[in-house]
C-alpha cells in the first residue's frame, strides 16, 4: 500500500510516527513537507513538497491527514482513502474554525481516528468507522514485524492496522469487527470502573454509552445508577444530560410509546414541548420510523437517525434527513437534498464548500447572498480570510 502524510505540524513535531512504522504492507510513504536525509534514512519515508504533492496518482494512495485545514487538498486530491486523525483544537487556534473543518474533514474521510476519547463518542454517534487511538490496557495484544524490527501492539495499535487493511478490503469481505471489538473493550473497561468507582456517576454512564452503541440494553441499568447519583449530587441539569438518554436505549428496544413519553418528561422550552407533539402526533399516526429517527436525533445519534431516514421517501422524512446531514457536516448531500424539495439551498454550506473547492468568487457570491440585506456578511468574509490565513500557517510549519 502506499501512503501520503498530511500533517499538522512538521516531521520534527509529528505525533503519529509509530503508527506509520505500524502502517500494513508500507509499499511507499510520503510526507508533504521538509524531512532532512537522516530522518527520511531513519523513517523510511519520502518527502514530498506540498506544491507537488498533485504529481502524485492519488487513486493508489491512502492519505492521512492531522490538520482540518488541509480539506480542500483532501478534496483535489481525490485518493482512495482518506483517513481522518483528529485533534482537539490547539491553543493557538480559532477554536469555532478549527471544530468547523474538523467537522467537514470527519464527515468526508473513510476512517476517523483520535487519541480523544470525547472526539471518538462524538464521531461515534455520527458515523461507522471510528477508531480511538489510545486505550487503558497495559498487556501486549500482540506482535507486527516490519523489516527487521519487532514491534508488541497495544489493543488500539492491533484494531488500528486491521482497520487501515479493511479499507483495501472488497466490500463483500469487508469486516468491520475492529469497531465491535474497540467499544467491547472500552465498555468493559468502565464497567470494571464502576466496581472500582461506585460513587461515579461519569463512569456509569461511559458505561452506558458504549453498551448503548453496541446495542446492548444493559445500558438503561449503568444510566440508571448514573442519574441516580447526579440527582443525589444535586447537579439539576441531568434531566436533560441523562434522564432524555433513557429515551434512546428504549427506541433500540422497540418500546417508542415509553421513549416518547420519557423525552416528553424533558422538555421545558416552549420548542421542546413542540417536539414533544410531534412525537406524539407520529406515534397515533402510526409514523414509528419518524418517531424513531427523530429520538435518536434527539440524543445525538444522528448516525442512526441517518440510516432509518435515508431508507424512506416521504418529504418528511426527507426533511429531518438534512438536518441530520446538516448536523453530521454532511453538507453536500444536505445541499441536493434542498435542491430537490425546496429549489434553493443554504447559502452559508454552499459557500463554504465553494471555497473548499477553491471557487472563491462563487463561494463570495452565496456568503453575499445567505447575509442577505442585513450587512451580515462580514462574519462569513472574516471566517474565510482567517481560514486562509490558517492554511498559511500550516503550510510554513510542514515545509519549514
Amino acid at each position: 500500500m502506499k501512503y501520503l502524510i498530511l500533517s499538522g505540524d512538521s516531521w520534527e513535531d509529528y505525533e503519529y510516527k509509530r503508527l506509520l512504522e505500524l502502517l500494513p504492507d508500507r509499499e511507499e510513504v510520503c510526507f508533504a513537507g521538509r524531512m532532512i536525509r537522516e530522518q527520511q534514512t531513519s523513517s523510511q519515508i519520502r518527502p514530498v513538497a506540498v506544491a507537488d504533492i498533485y504529481s502524485l496518482n492519488a487513486k493508489q494512495y491512502t492519505v492521512l491527514v492531522s490538520s482540518p485545514y488541509w480539506l480542500s487538498e483532501v478534496l483535489s486530491l481525490q485518493a482512495a482513502y482518506v483517513v481522518a486523525l483528529l485533534e482537539r483544537c490547539p491553543e493557538e487556534e480559532n477554536k469555532s474554525l478549527w471544530e468547523k473543518y474538523s467537522g467537514l474533514l470527519g464527515a468526508r474521510a473513510d476512517i476517523v481516528a483520535t487519541r480523544s476519547e470525547r472526539i471518538y463518542l462524538e464521531q461515534s454517534l455520527r458515523r461507522e468507522d471510528v477508531i480511538y487511538l489510545g486505550g487503558d490496557q497495559q498487556e501486549s495484544y500482540g506482535i507486527a514485524i516490519q523489516g527487521d524490527q519487532l514491534y508488541f501492539l497495544t489493543d488500539y495499535e492491533v484494531l488500528w492496522r486491521k482497520a487501515i487493511v479493511s479499507l483495501w478490503q472488497e466490500p463483500t469481505i469487508r469486516s468491520a469487527d475492529w469497531v465491535t471489538i474497540q467499544l467491547e473493550l472500552r465498555a468493559d473497561y468502565y464497567i470494571s470502573m464502576c466496581v472500582k468507582l461506585p460513587g461515579q456517576p461519569v463512569v456509569h454512564y461511559l458505561a452506558a454509552s458504549y453498551l448503548y452503541l453496541l446495542g446492548d440494553s444493559s445500558a438503561n441499568r449503568y444510566l440508571a445508577q448514573s442519574f441516580e447519583l447526579m440527582v443525589l449530587y444535586e447537579y439539576l441539569d441531568c434531566l436533560h444530560s441523562h434522564f432524555r438518554f433513557f429515551s434512546a436505549i428504549e427506541v433500540k428496544t422497540g418500546e417508542l410509546e415509553i421513549a416518547v413519553q420519557q423525552y416528553t418528561i424533558t422538555a421545558f422550552t416552549a420548542e421542546e414541548k413542540l417536539e414533544a407533539e410531534r412525537l406524539q402526533g407520529w406515534l397515533h399516526s402510526g409514523e414509528y420510523e419518524l418517531v424513531r429517527a427523530e429520538l435518536f436525533r434527539l440524543n445525538e445519534d444522528e448516525a442512526a437517525a441517518v440510516r432509518i431516514l435515508s431508507s424512506l421517501n416521504s418529504s418528511e422524512a426527507k426533511l429531518l434527513l438534512i438536518q441530520n446531514y446538516i448536523r453530521t457536516f454532511q453538507w453536500e448531500k444536505a445541499l441536493e437534498l434542498q435542491r430537490e424539495l425546496e429549489g434553493s439551498v443554504d447559502g452559508i454550506m454552499e459557500g463554504t464548500i465553494h471555497l473548499l473547492h477553491g471557487r472563491r468568487h462563487e463561494a463570495i457570491h452565496s456568503f453575499l447572498n445567505a447575509a442577505g440585506q442585513d450587512n451580515q456578511a462580514w462574519p462569513l468574509l472574516s471566517e474565510m480570510a482567517d481560514l486562509e490565513e490558517a492554511i498559511r500557517r500550516l503550510r510554513r510549519r510542514v515545509e519549514g
